[in-house]
């Protein structure tokens, strides 16, 4: 199945609410007052996060357009502030994305309207800087297709098997990763590194739809291609509860966050297994309809994040009436693609 794209829907026509007296309409217009004031608030901060968040005691480091420690979470390198259309943009694998509001209501911990107060502060001492506009819905759709259109099947000996093979053991490529013979790297500056061959492995939503494209960049001996951040993903649609998928559905089946992961486990444990690419994207995964039985095959890193996407992914799978079984390496630092190939005893 190739890239298919769901229509995008405009939002409903916010109605104002029957008025039954007085006090009611008090309540519409104070809160259509905050509603504008919001408004103007985000209109203003437009173009001046950076300078925002720093002002309000997110360090600089933090926003420097390229991937890096997480202010959040912590994690090393799972964090990038983008400032797409100057709305302050940020994406983590592990806490979500977000624009400048949502990410100083998370570092601080407060509530919208005493993050928006405090932007009001001292959004008049912030100059305004350059705006770098998104790319257009139909632009990431045409990249999308244009990447996957020149590709082609994973074949024997190609930059693809042999990292999959090495990595996983296996001996045939599923359907929906692919090798890309020459494909362009840019650094988070923009910079122009060059082309590599790479993996392109398809995100499907839960209908089945392609949403966009994860990307790992090799050498041609099947390495990992010598850059900053080696797999990266592609503008595309939402990718909540997106996953790839690396075998057919059966009663059983598992998720793991990484495709070699993904790959190793479904040979360890002799079940097909589908990757998320994140801590974030598993815990927030579905399983096919059909399924009663979910094998979760959780990365064991030092700082639990692995771990804490698993156990938030069983328990809600538990509260729907699955059943879930949680398998995590025994030892800290590893994935299941890092404890070789043999299947479980």
């Amino acid at each position: 199945m190739g890239l298919t794209f769901m229509n995008i829907r405009s939002k409903p026509v916010q109605r104002q609410p029957a008025v039954y007296g007085i006090y009611s309409v008090y309540r519409w217009a104070r809160r259509h007052s905050m509603h504008l004031h919001r408004r103007r608030t985000a209109d203003l901060a437009r173009g001046r996060w950076p300078g925002i968040l720093e002002a309000l005691g997110v360090e600089a480091r933090f926003l420097r357009y390229r991937h890096g420690p997480c202010p959040m979470c912590g994690g090393k390198d799972r964090f990038r502030f983008d400032d797409k259309n100057g709305l302050g943009t940020w994406f983590c694998n592990q806490c979500g994305s977000g624009d400048g509001f949502t990410l100083l209501r998370y570092f601080k911990g407060w509530a919208f309207d005493k993050a928006a107060k405090a932007v009001d502060g001292v959004i008049e001492a912030v100059p305004a800087g350059a705006v770098e506009a998104e790319r257009s819905e139909v632009h990431k759709v045409w990249a999308l297709r244009k990447v996957w259109t020149d590709s082609r099947e994973v074949a024997h000996g190609d930059p693809v098997w042999r990292y999959l093979n090495a990595r996983t053991g296996i001996k045939k490529a599923p359907m929906d990763i692919r090798f890309h013979p020459s494909l362009r790297y840019r650094a988070e500056d923009g910079k122009d590194q060059g082309e590599f061959p790479a993996m392109l492995a398809l995100l499907r939503d839960p209908d089945g739809n392609g949403v966009t494209i994860h990307r790992t960049y090799l050498t041609d001996a099947g390495d990992k291609a010598p850059v900053p951040n080696p797999k990266k993903i592609m503008p595309g649609k939402a990718l909540s509860r997106a996953a790839v998928r690396l075998a057919v559905t059966q009663n059983c089946i598992g998720i793991a966050e990484g495709i070699e992961t993904a790959l190793a486990a479904s040979l360890r444990f002799d079940v097909p297994v589908w990757a998320a690419t994140s801590a974030g994207l598993l815990q927030n995964w579905e399983p096919p309809v059909g399924v009663k039985l979910v094998l979760i095959a959780g990365d064991n890193d030092a700082n639990y994040t692995g771990q804490a996407a698993a156990f938030v992914l069983a328990r809600r799978l538990l509260s729907h009436g699955l059943r879930v079984e949680v398998q995590i390496p025994g030892m800290e630092g590893k994935d299941w693609a890092d404890l070789g190939m043999s299947r479980k005893e």
